[in-house]
């Protein structure tokens, strides 16, 4: 039996992740690449994508009403991850803070690791070069996950838009 890979979003890849959805337009900025293989990964991966309770605090901390809503809009695609061990969280983040500052990221890291996640999706280069030694948790950028999921070209994403969908009209997220 092929063991199931779960695959958890920090705040960045959740929000360029909802923003993608919202916009019709193929990103041509400096993450393009990252962005697209990002909605590659939603679509044409089958399992879903996972956000951690810090994920879901760090938006709602957004200063900007409509974008603090939008991100809650959006959660019903994206299961919470409930760590299992709350008393461990606390140590497990002042270790991870001895490679990385940023505690928030540190604690991101150890729900992903507590929630049994395989991978953590990031754009961060700090978060993934700092951290990733330290952990059993696969950090990864989106294009460098993307690869990994073996898709053939021209396959029929495990997640469609329904026709009425403005997106189903696009093109730029296909992989053909």
């Amino acid at each position: 039996m092929k063991k199931q890979i779960h695959v958890g979003l920090d705040s960045q890849c959740y929000t360029y992740r909802i923003d993608a959805m919202a916009k019709l337009d193929k990103p041509v900025d400096d993450l393009a690449k990252q962005r697209i293989a990002l909605f590659r990964i939603f679509l044409y991966r089958d399992g879903g994508l996972f956000i951690s309770p810090t994920v879901r605090s760090e938006y709602q901390r957004i200063r900007s009403q409509t974008r603090a809503v939008f991100h809650e809009e959006w959660t019903t695609l994206f299961p919470e991850t409930r760590p299992i061990n709350s008393s461990r969280m606390d140590a497990r983040i002042i270790e991870l803070q001895a490679h990385h500052p940023d505690a928030d990221d540190c604690r991101i890291l150890a729900e992903a690791e507590d929630a049994g996640l395989s991978v953590l999706l990031s754009f961060d280069s700090k978060f993934i070069s700092r951290l990733s030694p330290h952990t059993p948790v696969s950090i990864m950028r989106p294009l460098d996950y993307w690869p990994s999921l073996n898709i053939p070209r021209g396959s029929t994403p495990a997640t469609t838009s329904r026709f009425d969908n403005p997106m189903a009209d696009q093109s730029w997220w296909k992989w053909i």
